[in-house]
């Protein structure tokens, strides 16, 4: 019996350390990384208005670089920043679809749902779910939708953080 419950406890633990080693699960929060630029997602100077642009800022430990993963389906999630409390979607103008920040509606179908794909490498590919397409840095003030291609500028890394150690 002993070795039975041991067994089943190694088990478990493995269970545990493998479905973190894939990825965000949980209610859990991250800073996003960009793997070109090496930057954090953030609103703009961290601006809580309704239609500030999203964009990339030298990694801090600040509320405003981090955002909880509310699980919204397999590896999908609905983003909410910690300072700010709302979340963001694409706009779509002539020059291409940029994301900028929005209220974190009460009706979770309402929000934008976005697809966590684990690369090779260990980095992400975050695709918006209604659209397919992905979250692209094309400079260090532009963070856009683009289509899905083999990039560091659409490959980001998800740094676990905890809000009760963050400033701002």
């Amino acid at each position: 019996m002993k070795k039975l419950m041991l067994f089943a406890v190694v088990v478990g633990a493995m269970a545990c350390f493998l479905s973190a080693a894939e990825g965000p699960t949980g209610a859990k929060s991250y800073q996003i990384r960009n793997c070109k630029f090496d930057q954090l997602l953030r609103p703009r100077d961290a601006n809580s208005s309704d239609g500030t642009r999203i964009v990339l800022y030298p990694a801090q430990p600040w509320k405003c670089m981090t955002w909880k993963l509310l699980p919204a389906g397999d590896a999908a999630f609905q983003l909410q920043n910690h300072f700010t409390q709302k979340t963001f979607e694409a706009k779509t103008n002539e020059a291409g679809a940029m994301l900028v920040q929005v209220p974190f509606d009460r009706n979770s179908s309402k929000r934008s749902t976005w697809k966590f794909e684990k690369l090779p490498d260990g980095f992400y590919r975050i695709t918006e779910v209604a659209s397919g397409r992905c979250l692209a840095a094309s400079s260090k003030e532009a963070v856009t939708l683009a289509p899905a291609k083999d990039q560091p500028e659409q490959e980001w890394e998800l740094i676990e953080t905890d809000p009760a150690k963050l400033t701002m």
